[in-house]
């Protein structure tokens, strides 16, 4: 099975912990195009206090923090959380270091300096691990909410509706895109690739879609495309 990874990780909070936040400037920037929120401690003390204040979803530490290592800290926050996915960052391959993470679980051990793939990588892991471990709620602009785990909506009145294959891919192709126009065509390549569709099949599963989730979700942008609000 594929996980859409920045589908997925767009929704969720990340606490970044590291004592050498200026030299990790181009780790930053992948977290911020892949997380919807990024904390920073500079220091474990902070680090633990974010944790307990903001409750964020994925935890990414280095190994050395000062007098509280990496290692330790996640340690408390795996006590305080058993499922939360941890990546540990090192600039040593230690053992000792590798051993301990294994022991508290952890979803990578990266050693540094890295490339792009091996964080993409874990950040994939993570993405799974979240898929079968956690819930992926999102709420829609009528307060309906989408379960990605599920692949259904809850409504205001706490009824559960189950989504087809291709409604919950067309609700997550414009859960991806929120507030951006699509247009017919970008959908059909989206939904279908290269076969080919009917126009009465493209509007039947906008209205199924529409009527599942509340017809004010999707807006029909006249002569360009649909957006969700």
């Amino acid at each position: 099975m594929n996980y859409p990874l920045k589908e997925i990780l767009k929704n969720l909070k990340l606490l970044f912990i590291s004592k050498e936040i200026n030299t990790n400037q181009r780790e930053i920037s992948t977290f911020t195009f892949f997380f919807n929120k990024v904390l920073i401690a500079h220091d474990s003390k902070l680090g633990l206090k974010l944790f307990s204040q903001e409750h964020p979803d994925v935890i990414i530490s280095d190994i050395d923090l000062g007098p509280l290592s990496g290692i330790k800290i996640c340690k408390k926050i795996r006590k305080l959380n058993s499922k939360i996915p941890i990546i540990i960052f090192s600039k040593l391959k230690d053992e000792k270091y590798l051993f301990a993470a294994m022991r508290i679980q952890v979803i990578d051990f990266i050693v540094k300096p890295f490339n792009n793939e091996n964080l993409i990588y874990a950040l994939n892991k993570t993405a799974k691990h979240i898929v079968n471990y956690g819930n992926i709620d999102i709420r829609l602009s009528n307060d309906y909410i989408y379960s990605y785990k599920e692949k259904t909506i809850s409504t205001t009145e706490n009824d559960i509706i189950s989504l087809t294959k291709n409604e919950y891919r067309l609700l997550e192709y414009f859960i991806l895109n929120r507030g951006k126009t699509l247009t017919k065509n970008e959908i059909t390549t989206f939904l279908w690739s290269k076969e080919s569709i009917t126009e009465s099949a493209f509007k039947s599963l906008f209205l199924r879609l529409r009527n599942k989730i509340g017809k004010d979700c999707i807006q029909n942008i006249f002569g360009i495309g649909y957006k969700l609000n």
